[in-house]
This record gives structure tokens, C-alpha cells and sequence, in this order.
């Protein structure tokens, strides 16, 4: 399957497309590696802590329950998600960074950005849950961000 994703410059808000209906939306705090975001009826709140090992917690819409943890390698570009006792790896396919999967023992996603100036891209998936689409795409963004303030 195929979805197109489209970010505002900031990257404050990434929108995902199926052809050309909106089918998800991925917003991201303005002063803190905090968002939420829904795509095909997942609803998840992304809240960041920490300060020398930073983790994000995937929680509910309500923001009640924890689902989810990911775990970031800032050295090596990569990250552990662990959601509903799953485990995935996110890590970049490219020096370049305009390429990343998120895998797991059975299903693969691969995100591509099109272009160095727009923030826009594509993902092609099977057998993987819209959750995790989501959240490879919120771990870009907090890729980006800590990029941008170094």
C-alpha cells in the first residue's frame, strides 16, 4: 500500500494522504517534542521526557494509558519503538537522511522524502499497523528538530 505525506515547513504538521484524501494528521507542539495524531482510527498523544536519555511515551488520545515507548540512539540515527508489546526499529536508510524504515521481525515500512526542499514524501507498507506508520513518522520529525537546533 502507498501514502503520501506532506509537512509544513516547520514540520509542525504533517498531513498523510491516500491518493488524494486526507487519511491521517500528525501535529507536533511548537515548544516541545510533544504531538498527537490519528491515521485510519489510531489515535495516539506522543510525550517527550528526559534530558541526557531522552524517550518519548505513546499514549492514548486522552492521554490515560501508555501503548508504547520509543527509545532513541542519537549517535547512530535509530530508534526502539515498543508499542502494545511489539518491538520495531526505526533507523535512516541513507547518509542523506530522505530515507528511513521502521521494521519489525515479519513487516517492513519504507518512508522516502521526494525532494531536498520540500518536506514531503512517500511511504510504501504491508502487514504493518497505521500506529506505526505514524509513529516513524513522528520519529523523523523529532530526528529533524534535534538536527535543526545543533
Amino acid at each position: 500500500m502507498q501514502l503520501i505525506w506532506k509537512s509544513t515547513f516547520t514540520g509542525n504538521e504533517t498531513r498523510i494522504f491516500r491518493g488524494k484524501v486526507l487519511a491521517g494528521l500528525l501535529k507536533v507542539s511548537n515548544w516541545k517534542d510533544n504531538a498527537y495524531g490519528e491515521l485510519d482510527g489510531h489515535m495516539l498523544r506522543f510525550k517527550t521526557r528526559g534530558f541526557w536519555k531522552r524517550h518519548t511515551q505513546i499514549l492514548s488520545i486522552e492521554g490515560e494509558r501508555e501503548l508504547g515507548r520509543i527509545e532513541y540512539n542519537m549517535w547512530n540515527g535509530n530508534a526502539t519503538i515498543v508499542y502494545q508489546d511489539n518491538e520495531y526499529q526505526w533507523k535512516f536508510g541513507s547518509w542523506k537522511r530522505n530515507k528511513w524504515t521502521v521494521t519489525d521481525s515479519e513487516s517492513v515500512a519504507h518512508f522516502t522524502k521526494k525532494s531536498l526542499w520540500k518536506n514531503q514524501g512517500e511511504i510504501e507498507y504491508e502487514y504493518i499497523s497505521s500506529a506505526i506508520i505514524l509513529i516513524g513518522l513522528f520519529v523523523n520529525t523529532y530526528f529533524q528538530r534535534i538536527s535543526a537546533s545543533a
